[in-house]
């Protein structure tokens, strides 16, 4: 196993890569460009799961309006403590759907062109922590 800093353009992750012991747990399907095979197992198929969950805005999902965030509606929106509050309900709400991760914490920070929400979570079979860091950019003209 090795673990490791993955940075795509603005998604950052840890990385992990091969199998436990026990075997797979987890096994999923990704047709994410970059990606060698679109078999993802374990650890890389939760980080993509809640990177989808993430950067779907919340009511685009086909005959799935629930699913999605609702950070992509609060980008023009000012980061006062109210809007804080809402961004960081919407993230615990994210991850406490998903049965494979715990929220150990979430920031939400403001930059020039968008927002910069960091999650830490615990995998529950895994026991080992990722790291999530999202950027929400502004469309520009």
């Amino acid at each position: 196993m090795a673990n490791d800093s993955l940075n795509n353009g603005n998604i950052q992750v840890s990385s992990f890569s091969g199998t436990s012991t026990r075997g797979t747990t987890y096994k999923g399907f990704s047709t994410v460009a970059g990606v060698k095979s679109n078999q993802l197992y374990d650890m890389d198929i939760i980080k993509q799961d809640l990177l989808n969950h993430f950067y779907t805005r919340k009511g685009e999902r086909v005959m799935n309006p629930e699913f999605g965030s609702i950070i992509w509606d609060m980008l023009y929106e000012p980061l006062d403590e109210s809007t804080k509050e809402d961004i960081m309900d919407d993230c615990r709400r994210i991850i406490n759907q998903d049965p494979r991760v715990s929220l150990v914490s979430a920031h939400i920070d403001e930059y020039e062109n968008g927002l910069n929400v960091r999650i830490l979570m615990n995998t529950r079979p895994f026991d080992k922590r990722i790291n999530l860091i999202l950027d929400f950019e502004k469309e520009t003209l």
